[in-house]
């Protein structure tokens, strides 16, 4: 008997982590896969060489959700458990997160979608939140969609239950392109290309602060914004580097510091 091969893969290319999740047959994230994308998460995170994150999924489907079973009242504590740890270090990244999405993303699978700052997804990928039709509502998809979305197309998500094609979920905004299967990977990679170009170092400041600051009056958002750039950003050694390298006509050598 072979040892099962773990649900998450990780690799580093030029920058950028690029996970894969591997549950076969439909990337379920159950209790143990969550536990297991959280903890390479933190590994991906604590890396400050890194530019970005990039998620996509092998198989026929992105993730068709949690395991159903693990939210009966006996288990669901413990399933939780797993979703708050996984969700809570994808809201705390301080990088950028491009996920890919082909086939279906559904339940857990789709609140995890929801999570990208750039979702490019494949003419064939859907999207929905089923969970209201077995009696659960979805935790992430009531808190965080309707700052996506808006309030009353979220709750129309949430509460319908119903599947929503990749066209339907770009025109509500939540998609930023989508393709076919097979251009899927090339249209991440085209982001990706986009984000490599940043400081490590400034790319942090910057989605950080992005994060911290979204859904604050606009005066206390650009004081503190204003705060960071001159006490922060200003005693960075890339910004010299960024400055020197536009007058000398050259590409800049970030040092990430």
């Amino acid at each position: 008997m072979t040892d099962r091969a773990p649900p998450v893969r990780c690799e580093v290319r030029d920058a950028v982590a690029y996970l894969t999740l591997d549950a076969p047959p439909l990337n379920v994230l159950s209790a143990a896969v969550m536990e297991a994308l959280a903890g390479t998460l933190d590994r991906v995170l604590s890396d400050r060489s890194l530019k970005a994150v990039a998620l996509a999924a092998a198989g026929r489907a992105f993730s068709a959700g949690a395991d159903v079973g693990e939210h009966c009242p006996e288990q669901a504590a413990g399933m939780i458990a797993g979703f708050s740890r996984l969700f809570s270090r994808l809201g705390a990244s301080e990088l950028p997160l491009v996920m890919a999405v082909d086939g279906a993303a559904l339940g857990a699978g789709f609140e995890l979608a929801m999570m990208a700052d750039v979702l490019v997804a494949s003419e064939r990928a859907t999207f929905g939140q089923p969970e209201i039709r077995l009696g659960f509502f979805a935790p992430v998809g009531v808190a965080w969609l309707p700052a996506r979305i808006g309030v009353a197309r979220a709750v129309e998500v949430t509460s319908s239950g119903r599947t929503y094609s990749a066209a339907e979920m770009r025109s509500l905004g939540l998609v930023s392109r989508v393709v076919p299967p097979g251009e899927l990977a090339q249209a991440a990679e085209d982001v990706l290309a986009d984000f490599r170009r940043a400081s490590p170092a400034v790319m942090r400041l910057n989605v950080s602060l992005t994060r911290r600051l979204a859904g604050r009056p606009f005066e206390e958002s650009r004081r503190e914004a204003q705060r960071v750039f001159l006490e922060e950003l200003m005693t960075l050694e890339d910004v010299r580097e960024g400055i020197a390298s536009f007058y000398e006509k050259r590409l800049p050598v970030w040092r990430n510091r």
